[in-house]
């Protein structure tokens, strides 16, 4: 029972609860960790690899405070046939994609199945009362997962228009070109480090934070979020038009390497100051509930516990399985391997990959214009070993950007065939125009997410345990059904 107190009264007894239930929670989260260890490793070595998600690694132990802080919610376990049920259902349902998530090499959506566990597993054992007190802390745990590169060339979309209206509205003549921004004195480039995505994302957890510990007010807090994303945006927008405009002043002097990182990083420190100064306008005096002495004790339940340990244990001890099916296979199959030195360039193009396991390349003359062919071919994957990744990119980002884009379908040959044609220009004003498509267990597609499920249906039809990328490019004028012919020509040869 919850009373609020005055200065004359007694404070309450902080509600007591037995270890076992702590020991319980601790045990728990040790065997979830140790079960999913390579889960996690995977998920650290891109905390420390990718400069966007270095926030992530303060969020576990941030969550481990705020777990300590809010330590009385066990006081108010219950045995309930309801939440037993809602919790192993759950839980069930998060392994169940984790699995999904995992054979589709889907890693954000294996890991934010992973991440969702402890709050199903707090509602098995220790009821809905327990995880209302800690659902925050045990929800920030989410946000740890690495999410959301897909928002970066959008990011760099509103960061070249708000330079763009800015520069006009300071009347410095400007001609823009996809990301590529031309100014009398020089040409700047809208990469994806001037996104702004790794401010936001900060930004976002930052205000999350605050919005949990110091505003009571669920108004006040979805007011205060609502600020938190648009500011990092626009200040982003800000920072890339001072940069510009420096670089205007000076004549190209200033702003430029080592000053525009310099710049850029003094401008997001004061931002940040000025977030958490903007914060305090929504505080609302919240504080830790004031709780009476609880009556009982609710012994944690055996079964339960049991049976949490079983459902947390059982995807993994999957996995385990199902990769020693597929080796059987994989070590029954004959892979022919073609590995050239290195990937060609045209005109300074190339698709980005790695750790494939064949590459092919080639190039003919069509129509009296040259068309370079690649084909990266992976025959398994493992979780530093994908078709689809961020890792692998139809180009680099930091040289050219999408001047053109557009989904496209084909007929050949009575089969179905989805792609993508791209026109991408660079700062030398050079042009290439490409199509790509990926082949999955026969299918075509350049839909990522589509060629994820035809992964998944290929993996568990023990079919097809990877896939092909394909590539046809010309620095020509060529066209876009011309390429895609020929590129499949060549794939089925």
């Amino acid at each position: 029972m919850t009373h609020t107190l005055n200065d004359n009264t007694a404070a309450p007894y902080e509600p007591k609860f037995s270890t076992k239930q702590l020991t319980a929670f601790i045990v728990l989260a040790i065997l979830w960790v140790g079960a999913y260890a390579s889960t996690f490793s995977q998920l650290i070595t891109t905390w420390f690899a990718s400069t966007t998600f270095e926030h992530a690694i303060l969020i576990a132990p941030i969550s481990v405070w705020l777990i300590h802080r809010k330590k009385y919610a066990f006081s108010y376990a219950r045995k309930s046939k309801i939440d037993v049920f809602l919790g192993v259902t759950a839980l069930c349902g998060a392994s169940i994609v984790f699995v999904i998530g995992t054979l589709s090499s889907i890693n954000a959506l294996a890991q934010f199945a992973l991440m969702s566990m402890p709050l199903f597993f707090v509602l098995t054992i220790f009821g809905l009362s327990t995880l209302k007190h800690l659902f925050f802390p045990l929800f920030f745990l989410i946000l740890s997962v690495p999410f959301g590169e897909f928002l970066i060339p959008h990011l760099q979309e509103i960061t070249a228009d708000l330079t763009v209206v800015m520069l006009n509205l300071f009347q410095v003549p400007v001609y823009r070109e996809g990301w590529y921004l031309q100014i009398p004195e020089g040409l700047f480039h809208v990469a994806e480090a001037c996104s702004g995505i790794r401010f936001l994302f900060s930004t976002i957890t930052i205000g999350l934070l605050i919005a949990h510990l110091e505003i009571r007010s669920r108004v006040r807090q979805l007011l205060f979020m609502t600020c938190v994303c648009l500011i990092p945006i626009f200040a982003n927008g800000i920072r890339a038009f001072i940069m510009v405009y420096i670089g205007h002043v000076s004549d190209m002097e200033a702003a430029v390497g080592f000053d525009h990182l310099v710049y850029g990083w003094v401008f997001f420190l004061i931002v940040t100051i000025l977030v958490l100064l903007f914060s305090r306008l929504f505080y609302d005096n919240k504080t830790i509930p004031q709780t009476a002495e609880s009556k009982h004790e609710v012994s944690v339940s055996k079964g339960r516990l049991f049976a949490v340990v079983i459902i947390v244990a059982i995807a993994p001890i999957f996995m385990k399985f199902y990769y020693m099916q597929q080796n059987e296979v994989l070590s029954a199959q004959t892979k022919e391997i073609k590995n050239e030195l290195s990937i060609p360039l045209l005109d300074g193009w190339a698709p980005v990959y790695s750790r494939f396991d064949s590459y092919e390349t080639n190039t003919q003359t069509i129509n009296t214009s040259p068309v370079t062919f690649h084909q990266f071919t992976y025959y398994s994957e493992r979780e530093d070993k994908e078709l689809i990744t961020w890792n692998n990119k139809v180009y680099d980002p930091e040289v050219w950007s999408i001047a053109e884009s557009r989904a496209q379908t084909l007929n050949y040959r009575g089969q179905v065939v989805h792609y993508k044609f791209l026109e991408l220009k660079n700062g030398g004003g050079l042009s290439i125009n490409l199509v790509y498509t990926w082949k999955v267990g026969g299918n075509y597609t350049a839909n990522p997410l589509m060629a994820k499920w035809y992964q998944l249906l290929s993996k568990l039809s023990l079919n097809d345990f990877g896939g092909m990328a394909l590539y046809a490019a010309s620095s020509d004028n060529v066209t876009q059904e011309t390429l895609i012919s020929a590129l499949l020509e060549k794939e089925q040869e």
